[in-house]
């Protein structure tokens, strides 16, 4: 085929490429903090910014030597039960606590665990009943005189019985798993017009006789004594205060590689160990996008089984912060081979049809259309045996034309189908010269996978594809020698070998909460 109809060819078959779509995992602008309203994992525990007062901050809940109050926090119900942390650690009367919404955990060394501590009687002994009274609408701390000489099981009955005033509030108290532990014994009962309250030792449960925002008439609601405490003042503003996660660690801490030793031919994951925002990461002078997951920003770089072993450019900023790392790209062995091309496929051998082919592709899979669209592993196209590994250094016949193999070819019959990978959008669909049929799957985040000398498509451009859907048949059309799967993986425009996604670790990057296009500076980088 002459040049110029390939040309042609090419050129048409790219203006009908599909416009970038929105992926799934949401854009935000360059500068958004990562997580921000949301809680994610650190060292020992989870740390959470819901109630850091629109800030970005928030207060971490770890276990460590001194106490285990991430163990307890999961163990009483989480969230849920116990609330959002509204403190950091401190000493409260000798002891060490941290105050959630609903309840102030207290570190018992003597059990290595926690108690829940006695907050309304604690707010009562600091002089805080009026203002609960007043303008919280909660009983005064109510001493019985019946308690007094008698041993704790009548105590006990004494303020039980103090439920039976309202039915409501006393199945709600007790439908409370370890009521004792969680409630403490109740106090005191009030009236307050729109709605009755049973204060307890650790708790306040209201009864509202009107519909409110919160609550339908006559439901019981648990009001949030973690947070009433902290509004009375109980706690210092030391231990209010949030801290702000966004604040990067040291250089030397700043950046982990997915790989101790990466290789020729690698995907390589970056984390970047901070969630503040204005982060850019670029590789040997090409910028990548990001995503949000667990608190810090991520990038996918690709290194193609071609790129030069040695030392390799990875530059990371955080604002005006700039941190220079040389990666050092191991070399790997690859096997090579020599292929006769029968006399019918010997214009297939054209090296300027080939770098036009080349060309195109590129044009392809150098763009970014948006964030992740996988949240699986990747799975192998074909359950054959690889014929032709990744990276095989290849001299065709006749003229000793030189070639590297940039995909995996697997064993299999004409017409067997091929699987997607993994999620993915439509790209490309069509004959090429070289190539064959060709289908070309778009998985978001600059992540390709390429299907090459097909006998026929089973796919449209634009349509998206979910893991396991056939894409095509298998074929030989093109530069081909027999029926098999030839697959090619590109990541951030290199090709890389497939087979190192396959049950990887690497789909996680999937499970994403947002995503950053590519930057230099202050400007985008087009798609």
């Amino acid at each position: 085929m002459r040049r110029g109809a390939v040309a042609l060819i090419l050129a048409l078959a790219l203006s009908a490429l599909p416009l970038p779509v929105a992926a799934e995992v949401p854009e935000v602008p360059f500068g958004t903090a990562c997580g921000y309203g949301a809680d994610f994992p650190i060292n020992g525990g989870q740390f959470f910014t819901q109630t850091g007062s629109n800030t970005g901050g928030g207060y971490p809940v770890v276990d460590d030597d001194a106490a285990k109050f991430w163990t307890a926090f999961q163990e009483l119900g989480g969230y849920q039960i116990v609330g959002y942390p509204v403190s950091h650690r401190f000493v409260l009367h000798g002891f060490l606590v941290q105050a959630f919404q609903k309840m102030v955990l207290q570190w018992d060394p003597s059990k290595d665990g926690v108690n829940v501590a006695n907050t309304m009687d604690i707010m009562n002994r600091e002089g805080h009943d009026e203002w609960l009274a007043t303008f919280r609408q909660v009983p005064r701390h109510a001493t019985l005189p019946e308690d007094a000489g008698v041993p704790f099981s009548q105590i006990m009955e004494n303020h039980l019985a103090l439920l039976d005033v309202n039915p409501a509030i006393r199945d709600a108290f007790f439908a409370v798993p370890s009521w004792l532990t969680r409630l403490g014994l109740p106090i005191a009962y009030g009236d307050f017009g729109s709605m009755v309250a049973m204060r307890t030792q650790r708790a306040v449960l209201q009864q509202w006789l009107v519909d409110v925002p919160w609550a339908r008439a006559g439901q019981v609601v648990f009001a949030n004594s973690g947070d009433l405490a902290k509004e009375a003042g109980l706690f210092p503003a030391e231990a209010i205060a949030p801290v702000d996660p966004h604040v990067p660690p040291a250089d030397a801490d700043l950046v982990t590689i997915g790989s101790e030793m990466p290789r020729q031919g690698d995907a390589i994951s970056i984390r970047v160990h901070t969630a503040a925002g204005g982060v850019t990461v670029s590789w040997n002078g090409r910028p990548a996008p990001l995503v949000c997951r667990d608190g810090a920003w991520h990038a996918l770089l690709g290194t193609a089984s071609t790129a030069m072993a040695g030392p390799h450019e990875l530059q990371v900023s955080v604002g005006e912060r700039m941190v220079d790392i040389s990666v050092e790209l191991a070399e790997r062995p690859f096997p090579s081979a020599e292929f006769h091309i029968p006399d019918s496929h010997e214009d297939l051998l054209d090296d300027e049809v080939a770098q036009e082919e080349r060309e195109f592709l590129h044009s392809i899979v150098l763009r970014v259309s948006g964030g992740p669209l996988w949240t699986e592993s990747f799975q192998r196209p074909s359950s054959g045996r690889i014929t032709s590994p990744y990276g095989e250094r290849r001299t065709l016949q006749p003229g000793s034309f030189m070639s590297v193999h940039e995909g995996v070819d697997y064993a299999a019959p004409t017409g067997a189908p091929i699987p997607a990978p993994n999620r993915g959008r439509v790209a490309f669909v069509g004959p090429l010269t070289i190539r064959g049929n060709t289908v070309i799957l778009d998985h978001g985040f600059g992540v390709f996978t390429l299907f090459y000398h097909l006998h026929d498509f089973s796919v449209l451009l634009g349509q998206v594809v979910e893991r396991g859907a056939t894409v095509g048949l298998v074929g030989s059309t093109g530069r081909s020698t027999g029926p098999h799967v030839h697959w090619e993986m590109y990541v951030a425009g290199a090709a890389v070998d497939p087979i190192g996604w396959v049950d990887g670790s690497l789909y996680m990057l999937g499970e994403a909460e947002s995503y950053v296009p590519a930057r230099i500076g202050d400007e985008p980088v087009a798609g």
